[in-house]
C-alpha cells in the first residue's frame, strides 16, 4: 500500500499545523513545550521533503505561501479524521457523549430544532451541540472539510457527490405576506403584485429559481426594491412597511397566527421549499447518527 511505503512523519504535520494557525515560532514553541529551534528544524525538514517553501518568515511572524495554504487543508481533514475515530470508540464503550456539528439556515432553525435537540438531551444528556449558521457556500465547504457534522439546507446540493448522503427531510410551503397596511392596499388594489414594492432572498436557491419561472409565466413584473440573504431581516422589513416579503410560510407562522403578519392571496400556486440533511455515512459518530435519526423521524411531523 502506498501509505506504508511513504515517509510520513506525523509530528512533523502537527509541528506545521499549530504553526500555520498560531503564525509563530515562538508561540508554536511555548504551546508545544518543544524549543524553538526544534520547531524551525521541523519545518525546515517538512519543507525540504515536500520540495516546497510553505511558509513567508518575517520578524514578526510567519505567513503561509500558495502551497502551504493548500496542503493546510489536507492535513488539517487527516487529523481530524484520526479524532473522529478516536470518538467513535470511544463512545462504543461509553454512553452516547459525542459533540454534533451542526450547519443550518438560522430561520428554519428556529422550528426544525429546539423540540428535537430538548429530545436528544433528555436522552443521552452528555450529548454537545455545536450550531452554526452561514452562507450556504460555507456549510457546503465546511461538510466536505469535516468541520460540520451534518447540514440542513435546502435540496439539492450533494448531487454528484459519491461520499455524501442527502435525505429529503421537509417540503414546506412558502407565500406572499405584508403587514395589515399592505395588506389592505393589496386588496383594494385588484390584487396585483406589481404595484408594490417586493423583499425576496437573494438568488441562487431552487424555490426562487422556481418563483421567477411562474411570476414569468403569469406575466408579472415585480418591483425587487429589497434583496435579503436572512428571512428574519425580510420578516422585520415586512413589519415596518418596507414591501411585501415572500419565504417559507412555516418561518413566520406565529406572526400570521397572531395577526402580526398577513398572508397574501395570489390567485396561483407558490413553489414549495425541499430541505435535504446531509452528511458523510462514513465519518459521522455514533451520536450524530442517532440524532439524524430522530430529527429525521420527528421532522415527519412538520411536513
Amino acid at each position: 500500500m502506498d501509505i506504508f511505503d511513504s515517509n510520513i512523519d506525523v509530528n512533523k504535520y502537527k509541528v506545521f499545523l499549530v504553526v500555520a494557525e498560531l503564525k509563530s515560532f515562538s508561540k508554536t514553541a511555548e504551546y508545544m513545550h518543544i524549543s524553538q529551534p526544534a520547531i524551525s528544524r521541523a519545518i525546515k525538514e517538512l519543507e525540504f521533503q515536500l520540495n516546497t517553501q510553505l511558509f513567508i518568515r518575517d520578524k514578526k511572524n510567519v505567513i503561509l505561501t500558495d502551497a502551504g495554504e493548500k496542503i493546510k487543508g489536507y492535513i488539517k481533514n487527516a487529523f481530524e479524521t484520526i479524532s473522529l475515530g478516536e470518538k467513535v470508540l470511544k463512545e462504543e464503550k461509553d454512553d452516547l457523549n459525542g459533540v454534533i456539528r451542526i450547519g443550518i439556515y438560522s430561520h428554519i432553525s428556529l422550528f426544525m430544532l429546539p423540540e428535537v435537540i430538548k429530545e436528544f438531551n433528555q436522552k443521552y444528556p452528555n450529548a454537545k451541540f455545536y450550531i452554526y449558521s452561514t452562507s450556504q457556500q460555507e456549510m457546503v465547504s465546511q461538510l466536505k472539510n469535516n468541520e460540520l457534522d451534518l447540514v440542513i439546507m435546502q435540496y439539492p446540493i450533494f448531487i454528484n457527490e459519491k461520499n455524501i448522503q442527502e435525505d429529503v427531510i421537509c417540503t414546506l410551503d412558502t407565500c406572499f405576506f405584508s403587514n395589515k397596511e399592505y395588506y389592505d392596499l393589496y386588496l383594494n388594489n385588484a390584487k396585483s403584485l406589481t404595484e408594490f414594492p417586493i423583499i425576496l432572498p437573494k438568488r441562487g436557491f431552487p424555490d426562487i429559481s422556481r418563483l421567477e419561472e411562474i411570476l414569468k409565466k403569469q406575466n408579472i413584473v415585480i418591483k425587487n426594491n429589497f434583496t435579503v440573504y436572512t428571512m428574519e431581516l425580510i420578516t422585520q422589513l415586512v413589519k415596518q412597511g418596507l414591501g411585501i416579503g415572500w419565504g417559507v410560510k412555516k418561518s413566520i407562522e406565529k406572526e400570521l397566527n397572531d395577526g402580526e403578519l398577513y398572508e397574501l392571496n395570489i390567485g396561483f400556486d407558490m413553489p414549495v421549499s425541499i430541505f435535504s440533511v446531509a452528511y458523510k455515512t462514513n465519518l459521522v459518530n455514533n451520536t450524530t447518527k442517532e440524532f439524524i435519526n430522530l430529527f429525521k423521524e420527528r421532522m415527519k411531523d412538520i411536513c
